[in-house]
Parts: structure tokens; C-alpha cells; sequence
């Protein structure tokens, strides 16, 4: 993500806020935290619902060094296994852990961060407004940029981009659907539970699928 696209985003992130003094502004305690991360030029992009701030809060990076917007999807198991497949399947050079070598930009339907209990418990209703509020955002990091693919991740963020696009608020390319990390992280499914062998191998069939879907539009 260059300087300028960076920088853009914040504007557009921070007109938003400004507009609505409802929302949460997570920038004084966690400036890292811009809901985008990656190369937004790369053709590819993952899009999940919202920040968690229950895992925001938990971020560390090793050794004691200095938050930055490379520490955004890192926190949690889940975060971890998303980055694994990535670097697996090409979407990212180097190590999980490593800065840059974005072959992808990974970014929010929502830029603000929530608690995920809170955000639980409010009605899919609530969520869908909070998507329009975010909508701007996301059509600014569109405008800029020219993505071939968008990967939703998880159901809840499948529902928001439907919303969107059924009210016309956004226009979308190609789109496909994944299991969101955290699902797979945190939660069991029947009787396997969170990061079982079993769900870790059905995540990696879908990244290859992923691959495979966006090889075919380059």
C-alpha cells in the first residue's frame, strides 16, 4: 500500500467519523489499525466484515517492537491460519510474519472496530446500516484500485456486500465466497473443534479454488 492511497483512505476513513459522532473512534488508541492492509493494486482482494476489537486489543508483536499497520491480521489463531494459506497459495511472499510481499490487499466492508460480543448482539438490520455508513470507504478503495476478484469471508460479510449491491451503493467484479478465518480459529463445528486438521484441509481446498478462479481471470 503506498503513501498516497494510504493517505487517502485515512481522509476518507476520517470523513466518515466525522460525519457520524456515533462511531467509534478506535485512531487515538490503535493508529496501526486502518481496517486495509496488502496491495490494493494486486487484482485480488479479501474482504472480511469488521475489526475485532477483542483481538485488536490482544495484538503484540514479538519481541516488544512497535505496532504498525502490518501488525492489522495477525493477532489471533485464525489471523495466523489466513496468513499461512496466503503465503501457501501465492497471495504473499516471505514468511507469515514477515512485512510486505503483498500479493493481495485484505480489507473491512467496516472500518470500525467493535467489540465482538456487542457486535453479536446487534440485529442484522443495525449491520446493514453500519455497512451503508462504510460504504463510501469501501467505493473510494474500489475507485482506487481494479480489482479482478473479491473473496468475501464468512457469511456475515457475504450478507453486507449483497445489501450493498441490492441498494446500489457498490458495484462489484467477480465474487467468491470463503470460510472466515475466525470461524475456523475460535469456533468448533460439530464435533471438531477450533483449528482441527480436518477444517484446517477444507480451509486450504478453498484457497486452491480461490487460486485456481483468479489465475483464470489474469
Amino acid at each position: 500500500m503506498n503513501n498516497e492511497y494510504q493517505i487517502g483512505l485515512a481522509k476518507e476513513t476520517g470523513r466518515v467519523i466525522k460525519s457520524h459522532p456515533s462511531l467509534y473512534d478506535h485512531r487515538p488508541h490503535h493508529p496501526w489499525l486502518i481496517g486495509s492492509l496488502g496491495d490494493p493494486t494486486a487484482g485480488i482482494w479479501f474482504v472480511a466484515e469488521n475489526p475485532s476489537l477483542t483481538q485488536v486489543e490482544r495484538v503484540r508483536v514479538p519481541n516488544g517492537g512497535e505496532l504498525t499497520i502490518e501488525t492489522q491480521w495477525s493477532g489471533s489463531r485464525g489471523d495466523k491460519l489466513f496468513r499461512e494459506m496466503l503465503v501457501q497459495y501465492g497471495f504473499k511472499t516471505g514468511s507469515v510474519e514477515s512485512p510486505d510481499g503483498w500479493k493481495c490487499y485484505i480489507t473491512n466492508v467496516i472500518k470500525e472496530a467493535d467489540y465482538t460480543k456487542n457486535w453479536r448482539e446487534k440485529s442484522q438490520t443495525e449491520r446493514e446500516k453500519a455497512a451503508e455508513i462504510w460504504s463510501s470507504v469501501f467505493n473510494w478503495e474500489l475507485k482506487n484500485s481494479n480489482p479482478k476478484l473479491v473473496v468475501l469471508m464468512g457469511g456475515q460479510a457475504n450478507l453486507l456486500m449483497n445489501h450493498l449491491v441490492s441498494i446500489g451503493k457498490i458495484k462489484l467484479p467477480r465474487v467468491e465466497q470463503i470460510t472466515h478465518y475466525a470461524y475456523i480459529g475460535q469456533r468448533a463445528q460439530g464435533h471438531l473443534g477450533p483449528m482441527h486438521p480436518q477444517r484446517i484441509e477444507a480451509y486450504s481446498k478453498e484457497f486452491a479454488r480461490i487460486r485456481k478462479v483468479f489465475d483464470s481471470l489474469m
